[in-house]
């Protein structure tokens, strides 16, 4: 049960809040009594805890592809993907426990078997991925920690870098998006930095008729005060 003492533990560990307003006794019923049947969480826990031989998380060998997405919010993309790709596993990372609230009902109500999430510091679930087993790996809009003594806090760190590129099954399969100019610079001033280690980037300015464009609600605000959207892929 996600409501329980597990939420204190330094597996959800997360730097800021991890409800962004009140959750109804309603949501906080659902996620009690269908959370663990759509996510890894006890295992990855159990994972870190074994002192001895640690076996990697597997996943369900009936899909064609694993797809991860980092911070999914609300669940837009996260949902709209898993519906459009039935025979596609789509994982999805996110400490508000609002958007686990959401995504769950859709799971529920339109019946999807393909979604599984995590209210996990993603870099615990991360590190229990076997190398080059994911196909892509989407970050769209994260927070972008404007303030200097926070950018520890971002996600695209060296090591949670180092680790998504460890787990992809090829190049250019790791996807970030955001409206903020300064987190692409500092992201690319970082992988430079790193180039031997993480081999080339690319990164543009998205246009309207790319499939990433508008596709969150962050954007969406972004694009309606006309910023940019920007595309990073590694």
């Amino acid at each position: 049960m996600l409501f329980s003492k597990n939420l204190r533990s330094k597996y959800y560990s997360y730097q800021g809040r991890k409800i962004s307003k009140k959750i109804s006794q309603s949501k906080k019923k659902l996620i009690n009594d269908f959370y663990d049947r759509f996510s890894f969480d006890q295992s990855i826990i159990q994972y870190h805890n074994q002192k001895n031989i640690k076996q990697k998380l597997k996943f369900p060998d009936q899909f064609k592809k694993v797809n991860i997405e980092i911070g999914f919010g609300n669940g837009e993309f996260l949902i709209k993907n898993a519906i459009s790709s039935p025979n596609e596993l789509f994982i999805g990372i996110e400490v508000y426990l609002n958007g686990i609230a959401k995504v769950l009902t859709e799971i529920i109500n339109l019946k999807l078997d393909n979604i599984i999430l995590s209210n996990l510091n993603s870099f615990y679930f991360l590190e229990t991925i076997s190398c080059k087993s994911v196909d892509r790996i989407f970050i769209i809009n994260p927070d972008p920690w404007t303030k200097k003594r926070h950018h520890k806090r971002r996600v695209m760190s060296y090591e949670t870098i180092k680790l998504l590129k460890k787990i992809v099954k090829s190049k250019n399969s790791i996807f970030m998006t955001t409206d903020s100019e300064s987190y692409i610079k500092d992201t690319e001033r970082l992988l430079n930095k790193y180039k031997a280690s993480f081999g080339s980037y690319k990164t543009c300015i998205l246009s309207e008729n790319n499939k990433l464009y508008g596709i969150s609600r962050y954007q969406r605000k972004a694009i309606e005060k006309e910023g940019k959207i920007y595309l990073l892929t590694l």
